[in-house]
């Protein structure tokens, strides 16, 4: 009797573990874990228009992925981030991310005080890298506001690389020894953006750079400009 007693309570433990097992997936879409799967699909959505927007020609491709990714785990796949243009990017961004960029101004500032750098070129330099995005993640790994690759940020010193004043305080300090380093803001932007070894004379500089300067020049106007 003792035996038949143990098997059934043995019996019930599994069905109950199994039956925890099978219904985590449910409070996980219902719950906290989900909202940030979402929003981790959605920044990477929209880093991926970034870069179809700067011109990247795989950024197609990483979309289409993307949308078929969102589609599978039931996440509603916003406008902007269909097959048509995002020309003013920012105002694709969720609201409270639109805020951010006023909040962030205070330390852009600070940056530009401490390395004796325009702010607007820091500005321009982020709006290019991540779109204002805080914890924005690319494809090769560059992380934060001003896209801090691991490596350059160990070098830095940053522990944490997604807080908006350590990465724009580091950001802005490698930018400041690139334009010292190379002696012009076009190849310091060619050291920041593909790394020193590509802003050495005689190198060939890839399309996807010199798009990149483009931009940074581009919206480094409109912001001296105060746009």
């Amino acid at each position: 009797m003792k035996v038949l007693k143990r098997y059934f309570l043995t019996a019930f433990s599994w069905i109950g573990f199994i039956g925890l097992l099978w219904s985590i997936p449910f409070f996980a879409k219902a719950g906290p874990l989900h909202a940030d799967y979402e929003r981790f699909v959605l920044q990477r959505l929209m880093i991926a228009k970034l870069r179809q927007y700067n011109g990247d020609g795989s950024a197609g491709m990483l979309l289409k992925e993307l949308r078929k990714e969102a589609r599978k785990n039931g996440i509603k796949i916003p406008a902007w981030a269909g097959n048509g243009s995002c020309k003013k990017l920012v105002g694709c961004m969720p609201e409270d991310q639109r805020r951010s960029l006023d909040q962030n101004d205070d330390l852009i500032m600070k940056a530009s005080q401490t390395y004796c750098l325009s702010p607007a070129l820091i500005k321009a330099v982020i709006k290019v890298e991540s779109g204002f995005i805080e914890d924005a993640v690319s494809r090769a790994g560059a992380q934060g506001l001003m896209q801090l690759m691991p490596d350059t940020a160990k070098d830095l010193m940053i522990v944490d690389v997604f807080d908006p004043g350590i990465n724009i305080f580091g950001g802005t300090r490698l930018l400041r020894k690139h334009i010292d380093e190379f002696g012009s803001l076009k190849r310091a932007l060619i050291a920041y953006n593909a790394g020193p070894d590509r802003a050495k004379k005689g190198k060939r500089i890839p399309s996807e750079t010199r798009r990149y300067i483009k931009r940074v020049i581009h919206y480094y106007r409109i912001y001296r400009k105060g746009g």
